[in-house]
């Protein structure tokens, strides 16, 4: 007779920021919607959206030089940056650690890990102490369950964001295979 053996569960979220140095805030949905509102959020919700989508975020601090992910880890959050910023590092061919770009104040970051659960495709670190705003996989799910309406307008959103990173990163293919 085979012997089973249970798969451990990796840590939640919550736990695998806390290992990294970042600090879960308290605030209320309401005081989440105030903030998300003075992001790009702003313009693809109405207010009644962006204060339903706030229920379902926790604000966390992440101090300067922290990972808030590693290329390679499996964990599914995204995060929008309210304060300071974050660099994106990956590793070339040789194993030099590039940085390819930083993530400033009102953008978001690891939003595919939402869509599709894969690892992560480059790392994050704060570039300065770094105040930002996570949505779980889980917890959009959940919204998309709850709210299936707020939950298309997210995932439209999502799209419409990884579209535009797309066109950048092939106009500067473009550019860079012609020198």
């Amino acid at each position: 007779m085979a012997t089973r053996i249970a798969a451990t569960p990796g840590p939640t979220v919550q736990e695998a920021l806390a290992a990294r140095g970042a600090v879960l805030m308290s605030s209320t949905p309401e005081e989440q919607a105030e903030l998300l509102d003075e992001t790009e959020w702003s313009r693809r919700l109405e207010w009644r959206q962006v204060l339903a989508m706030a229920g379902y975020l926790r604000l966390y601090q992440l101090p300067e030089g922290q990972a808030l992910f590693h290329e390679g880890d499996h964990d599914a959050f995204m995060a929008i940056v309210l304060e300071g910023g974050l660099q994106i590092h990956k590793s070339d061919s040789s194993d030099q650690d590039r940085i390819v770009t930083t993530i400033s104040r009102g953008k978001m970051l690891g939003q595919m890990s939402l869509l599709d659960g894969a690892s992560r495709s480059a790392s994050a670190t704060a570039a300065e102490l770094t105040t930002l705003l996570v949505l779980t996989r889980r917890e959009f799910q959940g919204l998309g369950e709850d709210n299936p309406t707020l939950g298309l307008a997210i995932t439209t959103a999502i799209a419409a964001t990884i579209a535009q990173l797309l066109r950048q990163t092939t106009g500067a293919l473009a550019e860079h295979l012609e020198s």
